[in-house]
């Protein structure tokens, strides 16, 4: 999945527009120092969201954004060798 569009919106928000979504628009909100996804205006056109693709969008947006590092500080993120290790 790649980032084909984002725009910033009021109070901090932006908006994102994905290749596997291209119909959707994600809604991602600021909290602390990292963007989490607040809502997804899916589109009937676009495949079903999972939570897996949340996460994805996620890890994009905020390395773009620069604040990858603090995404990855926030108490419920799990890098993959953890969870595989947790199997």
């Amino acid at each position: 999945m790649k980032i084909i569009k984002h725009s910033y919106k009021k109070r901090g928000t932006m908006e994102f527009v994905y290749s596997k979504f291209p119909q959707s628009r994600v809604i991602l909100y600021p909290i602390k120092n990292y963007y989490f996804v607040r809502t997804v205006k899916w589109h009937l056109k676009d495949p079903v969201v999972t939570r897996a693709d949340l996460e994805e969008m996620e890890l994009l947006s905020n390395e773009l954004l620069g604040t990858i590092e603090f995404y990855k500080k926030r108490k419920n993120y799990k890098e993959d060798s953890e969870e595989t290790n947790l199997c």
